[in-house]
């Protein structure tokens, strides 16, 4: 078995449509067709002398045979040609050309040509990685490549690549092989560049040297009014541009007749006139040298069929001109940091300038949030409203930000997901470094079910979400309260290095509902040890409860507020420390908060740095305001529970980030063709349609999953026979792809130690069948060997629209549905969420060896369950997966599926496939 640091890139990534190069500007990326012969003759004609020997297939000018292939369309696979095209003077190109051709059935060869005014742009690397994506989705695992020893450009391309290269130079030329599976250890150096050219062209929009508002308006109710007070008052460093058909001057400012007038340097239009007028005017900033565009206007695909239209006619006319496009149908965007200071949205709040960014999916709630962050002093970076997502999306934003180093916390609200896979990929990597918070709406939605399948059934919508950001490492908050609760604590205090708590109150009923939180909130309170108490005895008065929570009753005051914090944040007993204060005389207020603060940064300075603490001050006066503390602030809670449920939060990430990066396994010893062959000839003679039990089993061989020893009988006979060879005793049960619980059809038999109970129970199965089922139904009785010990447990594949296959895995049997003891993952997995997902369920006990029962074998069922997420991502035409039972045996003694039925279906018609 190997190990592999990533999967092969998805084919069905949005980032597909578009490619962002080095410099920040867009170009589209398209398979080449027969109309592109002559665009084609024309980019190869327009190569330099010195680039033109140096491309495909053959040293000299590519034939007209060459040009003609390239442009031809090869649906099975064996071919493929991709073209990048860009804006070059004033008109669409193409920019760059590469083509694999096919030598084997897991090797073809590569060219790659790049026009010599993009060199060095990464758009070669880019084509050729999504070329990969392309050749690993039909088979093959090689390209092979032959480059002059001089194309430093060429070299340059295949090394950024990230796959692993193997090369041989003779004769002045290089031949270069590049396995399409990345080995264990590698780094891809162009998703580095990726991240680079998405967070450089964004950077025109969120930091820009002046900004023009198209739709400027004298009137303060218009949008274009508001903006442009907004504009104008948030103290924005650069000039901003009223742009209005027939105003010579707004708000004090010299209006421009057209967009066509701005000065050069104008790097971002707020755009805000009727939705017919949106193309227009985005030509005319076109025309100017905008790069970067905000449409707050609505009316697009929000609004049904022809808003829709309007909407791709928008983004087809942008990335043609190579701008970055945010909205439509947005608020806009802030940006808060002193050197820019920018309010390009209709927010009439500008908050304080800090460390934490914000994207919201909704307009209207955005400034909602504005408002709460200005009233929680919670600082933010900048706050981005994506609308409609038509470019500019979430995941976009995150890769800026992961290189904003003005952004230490991402806070996202989200409605939907429009690529969950490449969150979960960007996600999964930021996360390592800067925490993300995240607000899903939509939990109603769980209630939907795959209804009639046991596995989807057990899925939903919610349950998706939580899973993906589980695996992410992402921060799920369930309000916008608790989202500005957990972003305080993460801003301000470092990560907790476990989960014990330590309380100070001076109010034990509120020390006793921290207590009940902690519980909730999967956190601890610590047990004191005898040290901690004893000098905490000799600093308190003698009626407070030395107990954690520590509870220095309600006459304490600064002097004890200072000694138990500063004696608290020293001690080792705890991972996290929560103060507790509740005036009990108001003049008391300002000389405890004082103390609290002054005790923080004593401890502080006297080494105690890795301890996060939180305060709950039940007084209105300091409620929900951080406590500062020098360069250091205080997260201040309006209630213990809501400052325990935020740590609990932080300390499940603090956890997760602690851990090793999982890593994605990969297997020597499956027939990946063998399975896709039998599921896609099913696909083609039946339609979506579940599998008969030899095809079933024969996937399940082919990916060398542990299948129990089983017979197909199709006569008594035959059954008895089989039974002799197994060896009693041995199960049999019915073989029908129309029953899904064949124990409640009656059709199961356990336990048959004789050939005559063989033989009865053939004849009892298939009887009870005909009469419920017809005798068209029935496809024999399956003969197996009796597994007397072991636990029964079911893995799993659920479909759903949005983030594609899950796995599932808990305790199984008949009464699984019922139980309800699973749990899910997003394929792909890797070791560490296969891990997590055995050691999730309620039943883990009986995998460890409950009451004196062996322990089961942890490490076949990681194996069982990684196969079966490979099979999910490999095979896309499996829908449904269901093995149940897999009985673990003892360990080392691996495990055996005894029942399974799989399901296929048409992938195009299964949402995120």
């Amino acid at each position: 078995m190997r190990t592999i640091l990533a999967p092969p890139p998805a084919t069905d990534d949005v980032a597909v449509a578009h490619l962002v190069l080095r410099d920040g500007t867009v170009a589209t990326v398209r398979p080449a067709g027969r109309a592109d012969r002559d665009p084609l003759r024309r980019f190869f004609f327009d190569l330099s002398k010195a680039a033109r020997p140096r491309r495909f297939f053959a040293v000299g000018d590519p034939s007209a045979a060459i040009v003609d292939r390239l442009a031809d369309s090869f649906e099975d696979g064996r071919a493929r040609t991709l073209l990048g095209c860009g804006h070059v003077d004033g008109e669409d190109r193409i920019i760059a050309v590469a083509s694999y051709l096919g030598l084997t059935d897991a090797a073809a060869e590569v060219a790659l040509a790049v026009d010599d005014r993009f060199q060095g742009q990464g758009v070669g690397t880019l084509l050729l990685e999504r070329l990969a994506a392309h050749a690993v989705a039909h088979g093959f695992r090689r390209f092979h490549a032959t480059t002059l020893a001089d194309d430093a450009a060429m070299r340059e391309v295949f090394c950024d690549s990230g796959f692993e290269i193997r090369s041989r130079s003779a004769a002045g030329t290089v031949d270069v092989q590049l396995s399409l599976t990345p080995p264990a250890g590698t780094g891809t150096r162009a998703e580095r560049g990726r991240r680079r050219a998405a967070a450089e062209s964004l950077r025109s929009m969120l930091a820009p040297r002046a900004v023009a508002l198209i739709g400027a308006s004298r009137e303060p109710g218009k949008m274009g009014g508001r903006i442009l007070r907004a504009l104008t008052s948030s103290g924005f460093t650069g000039p901003v541009y009223p742009v209005h058909p027939h105003a010579a001057e707004i708000g004090g400012r010299p209006a421009l007749r057209s967009a066509r007038d701005l000065p050069a340097g104008v790097d971002l239009a707020v755009v805000a006139v009727p939705p017919e007028s949106v193309l227009s005017a985005v030509d005319d900033c076109a025309a100017a040298g905008v790069t970067s565009l905000v449409v707050v206007t609505a009316g697009f695909a929000e609004t049904g069929a022809e808003g829709r239209t309007r909407q791709n006619a928008l983004v087809e006319k942008t990335r043609g001109y190579g701008m970055r496009l945010l909205g439509p149908n947005c608020m806009g965007l802030l940006n808060m940091r002193p050197e820019v200071r920018l309010n390009a949205s209709f927010s009439p709040v500008f908050p304080p300038a800090g460390h934490v960014a914000l994207s919201s999916q909704s307009g209207a709630l955005g400034i909602a949030i504005l408002e709460l962050a200005a009233e929680r002093h919670v600082g933010l970076s900048a706050f981005v409203s994506v609308g409609n997502k038509a470019d500019v999306s979430g995941n976009d934003l995150l890769e800026y930000w992961e290189e904003d180093p003005g952004t230490r916390v991402i806070l996202l609200h989200l409605e939907s997901f429009g690529n969950p896979r490449r969150f979960a990929r960007i996600a999964r990597r930021i996360a390592r470094q800067k925490p993300i918070v995240a607000l899903k709406a939509g939990r109603a939605s769980a209630g939907a079910r795959a209804a009639g399948r046991p596995t989807g059934a057990l899925a939903g919508s919610d349950a998706a979400v939580d899973t993906l950001f589980r695996q992410s490492g992402v921060i799920r908050a369930d309000t916008i309260d608790e989202m500005f609760d957990i972003a305080a604590l993460l801003d301000a205090q470092p990560l907790p290095a476990g989960r014990r708590v330590a309380v100070i109150t001076n109010a034990g009923g509120l020390g006793i509902l921290a207590v009940d939180a902690c519980d909730a909130a999967g956190l601890f309170v610590a047990e004191l040890s005898a040290d901690t108490r004893a000098r905490l005895q000799s600093l308190l008065p003698p009626t407070a409860n030395l107990a954690n929570p520590v509870d220095m009753v309600a006459s304490a005051g600064p002097a004890e507020y200072r000694a138990a914090i500063e004696t608290m944040l020293a001690a080792p007993d705890s991972d996290a420390l929560v103060v507790i204060f509740t005036p009990v005389d108001p003049s008391c207020a300002d000389p405890i908060i004082a103390a609290i603060q002054d005790a923080v940064a004593r401890a502080r300075a006297a080494g105690a740095t890795k301890k996060p603490i939180l305060a709950c001050v039940m007084d209105r006066a300091h409620r929900r305001l951080p406590l500062g503390v020098g360069a250091e602030q205080i997260p201040t809670y309006a209630f213990p529970e809501n400052a325990v449920r935020a740590l609990g939060r932080v300390a499940a990430y603090a956890a997760w980030r602690s851990q090793p990066a999982g890593l994605f396994w990969g297997f020597d010893d499956i027939h990946l063709e063998e399975a896709r062959a039998i599921c896609r000839t099913v696909l083609a003679d039946r339609g979506d349609a579940w599998l008969t039990e030899q095809e079933t089993w024969d996937v399940l061989h082919a990916f060398a999953m542990p299948a129990a020893v089983k017979s197909l009988a199709r006569t008594a006979d035959d059954a008895v026979a089989f039974a002799s060879v197994i060896g009693l005793p041995v199960a049999a049960k019915l073989a029908s792809t129309k029953v899904q619980h064949k124990t409640e059809l009656g059709v199961v038999r356990l336990n048959l130690t004789t050939p005559q109970e063989v033989r009865k129970a053939f004849t009892d199965i298939v009887g009870r069948a005909s009469q419920t089922l017809g005798a068209d139904a029935i496809d024999g009785v399956v003969i197996q060997p009796m597994i007397r010990s072991g636990v029964e447990t079911m893995v799993g594949v659920a479909p759903d629209p949005v983030f594609g296959p899950l796995v599932a895995f808990g305790i199984g049997g008949i009464n699984v549905d019922v139980v309800g003891d699973v749990r899910f993952r997003v394929a792909p997995l890797t070791d560490r969420d296969a891990d997590d997902l055995l050691h999730e369920i309620r039943g883990l006990p009986l995998l460890a060896g409950h009451r004196g029962r062996a322990p089961a074998d942890m490490d076949a069922l990681r194996d069982v369950l990684l196969r079966v997420s490979r099979l999910a991502q490999e095979v896309p035409e499996i829908a449904e997966v269901d093995l149940n039972p897999v009985i673990a045996l003892a360990p080392g003694k691996g495990c055996r599926i005894v029942d399974a039925r799989i399901k296929v279906a048409n992938p195009q018609a299964s949402g995120a496939r």
